[in-house]
């Protein structure tokens, strides 16, 4: 007789859960652009040590990623936020630009972090680039002079823009600098920005600033560990609450409720989800920003010139 009764309970439970009205969206997803605009660039098999600026595939813009001139024309698409890199100088500013060292993409050598904001002013950011094996031939070489901004010239520069920072920079010293910063900024300033990345910078962040969102894979893995398991219940774990999750294009279908309840969901705890589509050409299949997902997007003039820009 047990084992009918906690079937029955069960069912019940199923049916009342079922029965329950959807949670209504606050608001569509929003836009990400990645690195403000990027070339179209191959990704396969790219690893943290890969260089990618001799992986382009065409040049489809005349614009360098993480420089002003790409983060204005991004926002000027229709991006919501762009996402940045940053690092910590020895100078301790904070400069924009991707990668750890300065030797793929410009005519410098060296630890990004361990060379001055000045320094970095007079490489060419535009140097590296090049299309996949054509030796010789560097289309942005020569363009990109004086382009890697500070951080606080980009924030001068979009005084009213939001924006996902990347801090590349690990380390005591380099978590003091960006902090620093960000107590020199008013909150309504610190509002515009979110956190993406390191474990250790998102918790040092977190600490410092109990209000800034952040967000790291390893969040998304509690978070989301727990949501597979108990989500078709309605519980919202509160590891899932006031953050930015960034999914892979090929998780949300696992997700219960996905995507306009699992968005909704998220939406009514704080938190925006975004699809992360780095990969290029922009793809119209993973753009379920009518459903309150998010568009975390490589592609952001392709994005445009498909016409799929609505909000």
């Amino acid at each position: 007789m047990k084992h009918w009764a906690v079937r029955l309970s069960v069912l019940f439970i199923i049916i009342l859960v079922a029965r329950q009205p959807g949670i209504e969206l606050d608001h569509h997803g929003k836009t990400i652009s990645y690195k403000g605009l990027v070339q179209p660039t191959d990704y396969t098999g790219v690893t943290n040590t890969t260089c990618t600026a001799d992986r382009l595939t065409k040049v489809g813009h005349p614009f360098i990623e993480n420089t002003i001139p790409a983060i204005g024309k991004a926002f000027e698409l229709g991006a919501d936020t762009v996402h940045l890199n940053i690092h910590a100088t020895s100078d301790k500013e904070l400069a924009v630009f991707h990668d750890w060292t300065l030797d793929c993409r410009t005519n410098g050598e060296g630890i990004t972090s361990e060379q001055s904001m000045a320094f970095l002013k007079t490489l060419d950011a535009g140097y590296g680039y090049r299309i996949g094996e054509e030796e010789g031939v560097y289309p942005l070489r020569g363009l990109g002079v004086g382009l890697i901004p500070s951080l606080d010239e980009v924030l001068t520069r979009f005084p009213e823009k939001s924006f996902l920072l990347n801090m590349k920079t690990a380390g005591p010293e380099a978590i003091e600098v960006l902090a620093t910063h960000l107590n020199d900024m008013d909150p309504e300033q610190r509002s515009r920005l979110s956190f993406i990345g390191m474990q250790s910078i998102s918790e040092a962040i977190a600490e410092k600033f109990p209000e800034q969102m952040t967000y790291s894979k390893e969040v998304g893995k509690r978070c989301l560990v727990k949501y597979i398991f108990i989500g078709w219940s309605r519980y919202y774990p509160a590891s899932c609450a006031n953050t930015t999750l960034v999914l892979p294009e090929q998780f949300g279908r696992i997700l219960w409720g996905w995507p306009e309840q699992f968005a909704a969901r998220a939406q009514q705890n704080g938190t925006e989800v975004y699809l992360y589509q780095k990969s290029q050409p922009y793809s119209k299949s993973s753009d379920l920003r009518e459903y309150g997902v998010g568009l975390f997007t490589g592609d952001m003039i392709g994005l445009a010139e498909q016409g799929n820009n609505a909000k």
